[in-house]
């Protein structure tokens, strides 16, 4: 059985690009830069 400290924290394991990513998306949350569901389902719809 693993122990809280023999698992790998998933965030090391992330490219750095990736890393960038989340970092900017959390920014933009932070300064309210946000887009509601439902725009963002009109915008995808023809993919989902």
């Amino acid at each position: 059985m693993e122990t809280y400290t023999e698992k790998q924290d998933w965030w090391n394991t992330i490219s750095d690009a990736e890393k960038e990513s989340i970092e900017l998306g959390i920014s933009d949350a932070d300064k309210g830069k946000l887009k509601p569901h439902s725009k963002a389902r009109k915008i995808y719809e023809k993919w989902l």
